[in-house]
């Protein structure tokens, strides 16, 4: 993410960034970000980003005077500022509560760990978790990002893209990310996966994204103009996702899906592959 947002910079048919340092501190809060707890120092983050490491260290100390970064001995790490303004984000996403309420609620999927994420790109942000008495740990934690092409969430999104789009966010993958050994490797695998998707109205994670543990998802539209899709899902062991089990937290899935969709939307449409019900 971080390396890609520097390449656009210097990339001239991208066209020049109109704030360099604004764009290096993204890409230093990524590589921050996607570290979790562990402080970087300012010649670890200059080898990462390409970047002189004393453009690095104005940036982070820059930074730190506003608390979107703390100094961790020589290093940095993110900071108790970012929290706050992601906390102010999810309070003005009426979805994320709405979630949290009606996750709860469910009568079989509140034992599991079920999760909110919106499509971007080609990853997943995700938005919320609901852990129930079964919790699973996930790499998956609120606000990072995930590939879309092998988790439920991602797949279920995708799945409900309009072609032409899907098309345009393909062009020109030609390896997808693996986490797994059961993860996708070429986009004609995730294509027939999506048309799997779409025939029975929800996706599946089979320890694609972490041995052991599997998942289904289901698309939720965006409420906002270019907004979205979103998805939820359902994420837990793989010895629980029995027979006679799956089938009921697939119905609870559904039932969440239909309650988090825009009110307005669902007098014109059922949601993208539920018709087969």
């Amino acid at each position: 993410m971080a390396t890609a947002a520097l390449d656009e910079t210097r990339d001239g048919s991208s066209g020049e960034s109109l704030a360099p340092a604004v764009t290096r501190a993204a890409a230093i809060l990524d590589v921050l970000a996607e570290d979790g707890a562990v402080a970087l120092g300012p010649s670890e983050l200059a080898r990462r980003l390409g970047l002189p490491k004393s453009s690095i260290a104005n940036i982070c100390g820059a930074l730190a005077d506003v608390g979107l970064v703390r100094r961790v001995g020589t290093g940095f790490a993110l900071g108790r500022r970012l929290a706050e303004l992601g906390g102010a984000y999810l309070v003005a996403v009426d979805m994320v509560q709405e979630f949290y309420e009606a996750a709860r609620g469910l009568p079989v999927a509140s034992e599991e760990t079920v999760q909110l994420a919106v499509l971007d790109g080609l990853e997943m942000t995700y938005l919320a978790r609901h852990d129930g008495r079964q919790p699973v740990r996930l790499t998956s934690q609120i606000g990072r990002r995930l590939p879309a092409t092998s988790t439920a969430t991602g797949k279920a999104a995708l799945a409900s893209l309009d072609p032409a789009e899907l098309d345009r966010r393909l062009a020109g993958v030609i390896e997808l990310p693996a986490a797994t050994a059961k993860s996708h490797r070429s986009v004609a695998a995730l294509r027939a996966d999506l048309d799997g998707v779409r025939a029975r109205g929800y996706a599946i994670d089979h320890e694609e994204t972490m041995e052991g543990v599997v998942c289904y998802g289901i698309a939720i539209p965006g409420r906002q103009p270019g907004e979205g899709p979103h998805a939820a899902s359902i994420t837990l062991l793989k010895v629980r996702a029995t027979d006679e089990r799956v089938p009921l937290l697939v119905a609870d899935l559904r039932s969440l899906a239909d309650q988090l969709v825009d009110p307005l939307r669902r007098l014109d449409a059922p949601l993208v592959g539920q018709a087969s019900r």
